[in-house]
């Protein structure tokens, strides 16, 4: 069992400061926080500033209901006196101005505002409209645009400087009446243009209770980036053991940054984390992390005591005109080559896209509106033990393609040159040319009607380096031999394919509401003649899955590698219905595919000719109820043998954040025997929520189970609560974690609580994701629908 706790001594820490601010997309705007967070704003001025280029200069005017002068050249204002200047003004009820000194004295019922802060005080307010410099007693300050607000014995307001000096006073972010937490300090200063104040002698209080106290803090004003320690994250138990991370911000420039973390873990020794991130030119960024630790304690008598374990990756995107034509990406990630667990010991926050797979891939080329030509350099790091084989790289690939339309006809051309190359032994590699023009022609286009025909070809070329002897993998797994691969192949295939779909339509009632149903019927023809290919090699070719779309694809494999012969027809329709106000709320669809030959070509040499002369019967279905009730349904049924090969069901229910989910999944070993190690049928159940109780709390979980194998996969439960000015949240999530690097195959369940605190306006400390929102790392979700509404 793993727990994570929080930890708040290191809060002590002088220089603490709140560097960085992340921000929250919201997944949809039906899963938008229900509290609303306006009202705690509606006492806040808005920030307006000045339009002069010197304000000193602007003219001063007063304005009261009696003027006295006095001989020693004294002017005294009473009544609802008001003094401006330019943003600047105070309302006062006496005034008095030393016209040679200009020092003046203000009392009763007095508020300054230069349109950045407002102070009201019930004291006096002395002043010098030279130096611009004011001092006030007594007052409550506010920020203007920023929820910063608070009282102070005195207040200095200096123009020179642009700088509020303020002696005993409290700052807090909350509303007024409804002081959750405060900070009293004896000396408070904040910088208009900076995004930081610092603060002397501060106590943090929470309600009427002291809780911490800094003998210097910073604390941010704006959402400004500043250099400084972020708050730290802790961890306690689990296979680390203590684990402490203390982040440093590093502000280089308004370009360029970096944060430094050393984490120290108990059981492992102590790791340096770094990311760097920039923006060089415009059109160009990116980032660099990386992660290294000497040596792992835990790996001590091990053969890699003394292996040092880390982690890089880079990031970046460049874009090198004004026009965007010319594109360049890199994404890069690579850890030790025999550090298989990485990714589950440590969970970096980067690299991972597909599981136990690590890609570096450098990308770029020329994009125009009808011709894109690319070029890509990609490797794959496996994090699994006992391949047999891994996978090819593109060392490099570059392909042109071009489509464009005239009138009737669209013409395309795809050309491709790739070099693949493997680093294993007994390995063929090859170097392979594919050209593949298409002319499409629309022999019927009309509203209610459309009819294509089109002709193209597959030619491709292969230059193939075979060993002497293969490796066993590809004799006893895949069926090739040395013998059985030639060294250079050329492969020529004309491709023919008819496409006609037609859309009917009728006005319907149904439970006394208007409804607009259409029938779509769609019916294809495709011809491709059969050729030989098992004496090509397989570099990027896996079988495709089928759904209702992919049956209408010229395509039974994914990659080049196989072109599977066809003389079929496929036929399917879709059915809509829409509602008066032409909302989709309904969208059937069935197809299925009938072959006069059964195709010959399959993807390995050792694997049988099928005699199936059908495809898998597929349907999909959607439904939007009333706006928020959803189900999304998928099926395949293999109509020769009456076996239910794959389905799903998703049930959802989406209404102004509420959101609940609740999906299931079955695949049948027979036609999917990779989807369960242990050769059972795959059986899978599963949901997520995220509900708010009442415009503070928000309850969060997501449950997932394995029903063959009897065990749940990930449940996580999870409570919010949300106010003005704070808030606090608490995740229990319960796993099971493979243990990759010492114990391949052994599974542990592990168990996280996170509890986080946030002070809006100061910082959030803690343990654990306070993000809430679906779509996020701690509560993904998905839309499994795409209704046209």
């Amino acid at each position: 069992m793993r727990i994570r706790i929080i930890g708040l001594p290191l809060l002590l820490l002088s220089g603490l400061s709140q560097a960085q601010t992340q921000t929250q997309d919201a997944a949809d705007a039906a899963t938008a926080a229900a509290f609303n967070f306006g009202r705690c704003f509606s006492h806040v001025p808005l920030r307006v500033e000045s339009t002069s280029a010197n304000s000193n200069n602007v003219p001063i005017t007063v304005t009261a209901e009696t003027l006295d002068a006095t001989r020693d050249g004294k002017i005294l204002y009473r009544g609802d006196v008001l003094v401006e200047q330019g943003q600047r003004k105070f309302n006062a009820d006496y005034v008095e101005l030393e016209q040679i000194s200009r020092d003046v004295l203000a009392q009763g019922n007095i508020h300054y505002t230069d349109g950045t802060i407002s102070v009201d005080s019930e004291q006096r307010l002395t002043g010098n409209l030279t130096t611009k410099d004011t001092q006030l007693e007594d007052a409550q300050y506010q920020f203007h645009g920023d929820p910063g607000r608070g009282q102070a014995k005195q207040v200095l307001l200096s123009e020179n400087t642009n700088q509020i000096d303020l002696k005993g006073a409290s700052y807090t972010t909350c509303p007024p009446n409804a002081e959750a937490w405060q900070l009293k300090a004896s000396t408070v200063q904040v910088e208009q243009d900076e995004p930081f104040g610092e603060a002397w002698n501060a106590v943090l209080w929470l309600g009427d209770v002291p809780v911490f106290y800094f003998p210097y803090l910073r604390f941010p004003v704006k959402d400004e980036r500043l250099s400084g320690f972020l708050y730290p994250s802790f961890t306690l138990g689990g296979n680390n053991g203590t684990d402490i991370s203390v982040p440093y911000y590093w502000n280089i420039a308004p370009n360029y940054d970096a944060t430094f973390t050393p984490r120290y873990m108990e059981q492992r020794g102590t790791m340096a984390q770094l990311e760097f991130r920039y923006l060089p030119v415009a059109g160009q960024s990116g980032t660099l992390y990386g992660e290294y630790l000497s040596n792992d304690n835990k790996l001590l008598n091990t053969e890699w005591e003394d292996d040092p374990r880390w982690l890089l990756n880079w990031s970046h995107t460049a874009r090198f005109d004004a026009e965007g034509h010319w594109r360049a990406s890199a994404d890069y990630t690579k850890v030790a080559g025999w550090d298989n667990g990485y990714l589950d010991d440590f969970s970096p926050p980067v690299g991972q896209i597909v599981d136990d797979q690590l890609m570096q891939s450098f990308l770029g080329g020329y994009y125009d509106k009808h011709w894109q030509l690319t070029t890509e350099i990609r490797d794959y790091q496996i994090l699994k033990t006992g391949l047999d084989t891994m996978p090819f790289q593109l060392a490099p690939s570059v392909a042109l393609t071009s489509y464009k339309g005239f009138g009737s006809f669209d013409l395309g051309l795809e050309t491709e040159i790739t070099q693949f190359k493997n680093d294993a032994d007994g390995v063929y590699e090859a170097t392979r040319v594919h050209i593949e023009p298409k002319l499409v022609y629309s022999v019927v286009n009309q509203p209610g009607a459309q009819l294509t025909a089109d002709v193209g070809a597959y030619y491709t070329h292969y230059e193939q380096d075979i060993p002497d002897t293969l490796s066993s993998y590809y004799q006893n797994t895949q069926g090739f031999t040395a013998d059985s691969l030639d060294s250079s192949v050329d492969r020529l295939l004309p491709r023919f394919r008819l496409n006609g779909t037609l859309v009917f339509d009728r006005e319907t009632q149904w439970f006394a509401q208007d409804f607009t149903q259409t029938l779509e019927p769609q019916l294809q023809y495709l011809y491709v003649p059969f050729k030989d290919q098992n004496n090509i090699g397989l570099y990027d070719t896996t079988d495709m899955r089928q759904d209702y779309y992919s049956l209408f694809s010229d395509r039974r494999f994914a990659g080049l590698d196989r072109i599977s012969d066809a003389n079929q027809i496929t036929a399917g329709f879709t059915s809509r219905i829409y509602d008066a106000d032409s909302v989709e709320r309904l969208r059937l669809a069935l197809a299925q595919s009938y072959n006069f030959t059964s195709p010959k070509v399959q993807l390995f040499p050792k694997e049988t000719t099928s005699d199936a002369k059908r495809s898998f019967l597929t349907f999909e279905g959607d439904l939007n109820i009333d706006g928020d009730w959803f189900v999304h349904t998928e099926a395949q049924q293999d109509t020769r043998n009456h076996r239910f090969a794959a389905g799903n069901i998703t049930l959802e229910y989406n209404n102004q954040g509420r959101l609940a989910q609740l999906g299931f999944r079955h695949l049948n070993q027979t036609y999917f025997p990779d989807a369960n190690l242990r050769g059972d049928d795959l059986n899978q159940l599963g949901g997520t929520f995220s509900w708010p109780l009442n415009p503070q709390w928000r309850l969060i979980g997501g449950h997932y189970r394995d029903i063959e194998l009897n065990r749940n996969i990930d449940t996580l439960i999870g409570l919010r609560y949300d106010s003005c000015c704070w808030a606090v949240s608490l995740v229990w999530e319960q796993s099971q974690k493979e243990e990759t690097q010492t114990n391949p195959g052994e599974v542990q369940q592990e168990t996280l609580i996170g509890l986080r605190f946030e002070l809006k306006g100061l910082s959030s400390f803690g343990t654990g994701d306070d993000d809430f929102s679906p779509g996020t790392s701690l509560l993904p979700y998905y839309r499994p629908f795409n209704l046209n509404n």
